[in-house]
């Protein structure tokens, strides 16, 4: 009799173990839709956003080195400093929002970029007439994300 109990327990939903199997898969949902899959509006993750809004508080022209960058970007994204970094990387070796100078790796070859205290980047002349212009982007904030 013990043992249909205990069987009855872990297959209700409302016991412990089913509480753990809903708060999973809650969470799971929350990151593949909310963190790790790009935005149909713009194509961005919510880790490139928070980058791309630090490098317009950094922007005054000149590069910025990618350091300096994570660590500015720290303050909107509470993941991590690799995280970030591999975020920055991504962008910038599509050569369309950041304008790159040193090694930021090679995707065709697999090349990996040189450490972030030797790259170097900025906003490149079509985010900041694209992504940043009020006439063809919303900027709003977001609670949560």
């Amino acid at each position: 009799m013990a043992k249909a109990k205990v069987s009855n327990i872990q297959n209700n939903e409302a016991g412990l173990p089913g509480q753990y199997r809903t708060w999973f898969l809650d969470y799971a949902s929350y990151v593949i839709l909310e963190r790790a899959v790009p935005a149909i509006e713009d194509g961005l993750k919510p880790v490139q956003r928070r980058i791309l809004h630090a490098m317009k508080e950094m922007d005054d022209g000149r590069f910025n080195k990618v350091a300096n960058v994570i660590g500015q970007t720290m303050q909107y994204h509470p993941h991590g400093d690799a995280s970030i970094g591999d975020a920055l990387v991504n962008i910038g070796q599509k050569d369309l929002l950041i304008e790159t100078q040193g090694n930021w790796g090679d995707v065709r070859t697999g090349d990996d970029a040189a450490a972030p205290r030797y790259i170097e980047g900025r906003l490149s002349k079509f985010a900041l007439e694209v992504a940043f212009n009020a006439k063809t982007t919303e900027w709003q904030l977001l609670n949560g994300n």
